[in-house]
């Protein structure tokens, strides 16, 4: 009888690890980021076709410079093969040369979580049934812990594995997430979307999320998670609700009713609402989308009330006049104009954030001169709390003569 073959359960996907049967399998004492590792690795995901000498050293080596190719792998071959002995797997060759590639040792049989998920993936694709598609796709979803070798993440490699592997997944959650909405079960739809959005929090899975909780009627809670997102995506990343996330909100805000209450309740409720904010002083910070609501409402008022209205656009520069592109530098600047726009302005302007580098504010019952004044009072606000670190810029329009456009 011929040796038993070696067999590893191997996960890549979100971490990594190798087992063998219950045993954990650690080589060397350069973790998830040593080069024989990512051999074994490149290799694993590329059984199929194999991997040429060039390709190893480009992956692997990067910039690096190496005169000579065949000493390089072939001596990242042997650290490879004296690590596996020291952790005590059986001593085999673990990367054959063949017809100039090398591949994984076939006497090695690896299960490899990416490629499980990709084989379900193509599985549920060639399904006919939608009961079974499902259950695959399902399958597959369990199966995805998160991106691609994390440690590793930035070598150009994984990076075009992570791509094509996100692909994959979005197709296998929105059609996933498709099927349990058509059959009614919501539970299972929003716990899709929430992996989803819990691995990749910028693709806008929240959208799912909302859906699924307003197919359940949990209206509150949905527009708790849509606060939540977009303050996410207006603090974290720096960007405004894109037109996916507004839509959303109209949807669910033609949704949203209260239990039948008296005026009295109801005034409770408020005077709560206003507690929270802490905005009892100084200008007014909401959402976006509340921002939109209330340019609406100030700008239909307007002939009515006599008051004339103005939207003022503040960007955030350096010392020297010039845009941040420092990504921490950004976030503190953008930090410390919410702050000085809510102590310089006045507890009726409403404001709220744009981008990392710009604020967009509502001043009511101003001339164009006020304008400037309001400016130059916000201005030396920033400068006293950035110590001149940052300035800002400003262009400003009447809503009237955005009306009449």
């Amino acid at each position: 009888m011929g040796k038993p073959k070696l067999i590893l359960n191997v996960k890549m996907l979100g971490s990594f690890s190798m087992t063998s049967g219950r045993k954990a399998i650690v080589l060397g004492r350069g973790g998830a980021t040593s080069k024989y590792l990512q051999l074994l690795q490149l290799l694993w995901l590329n059984s199929e076709d194999g991997v040429s000498k060039e390709q190893i050293v480009e992956a692997i080596f990067d910039t690096e410079k190496y005169s000579n190719l065949n000493n390089s792998v072939n001596n990242l071959i042997y650290q490879l093969k004296k690590q596996c002995t020291n952790a005590g797997l059986p001593d085999c060759n673990y990367v054959v040369l063949r017809n100039g590639k090398y591949y994984p040792d076939p006497e090695i049989e690896a299960h490899i979580d990416v490629n499980t998920f990709y084989e379900l993936a193509a599985l549920a694709e060639s399904e006919s049934n939608p009961k079974k598609r499902h259950e695959l796709q399902m399958e597959a979803i369990d199966i995805y812990n998160g991106v691609l070798l994390p440690d590793i993440s930035t070598r150009m490699w994984v990076i075009t594995e992570n791509l094509r592997l996100l692909d994959t997944f979005q197709v296998v959650v929105n059609e996933a997430a498709e099927y349990s909405k058509s059959n009614n079960e919501f539970d299972e739809m929003y716990s899709i979307y929430e992996k989803a959005s819990r691995l990749y929090p910028d693709r806008e899975w929240q959208v799912g999320m909302i859906d699924a909780l307003m197919c359940k009627e949990e209206y509150t809670q949905a527009y708790k998670l849509y606060n939540q997102t977009v303050r996410y995506y207006s603090d974290e990343m720096g960007i405004p609700p894109s037109t996916r996330m507004l839509e959303c909100y109209e949807r669910m805000s033609s949704r949203i009713f209260n239990n039948e209450g008296n005026i009295e309740d109801i005034q409770g409720q408020f005077f709560m609402a206003q507690k929270e904010t802490h905005n009892d002083e100084g200008a007014y910070n909401c959402s976006y989308p509340g921002f939109i609501d209330a340019y609406n409402v100030l700008s239909r008022n307007m002939e009515r009330t006599g008051y004339s209205v103005y939207l003022m656009l503040c960007n955030v520069l350096d010392y020297k006049g010039q845009p941040i592109h420092n990504a921490a530098k950004l976030k503190n600047a953008s930090h410390i104009l919410k702050q000085a726009i809510h102590n310089a302005l006045r507890s009726g302007d409403t404001y709220t954030k744009y981008s990392d580098s710009q604020f967009l504010i509502l001043l009511v019952g101003t001339s164009q001169e006020d304008c400037d004044t309001i400016f130059r009072r916000l201005n030396n606000e920033v400068k006293r709390l950035s110590k001149k670190k940052f300035g800002i810029v400003y262009t400003v329009t009447s809503l009237a003569e955005l009306r009449s456009a």
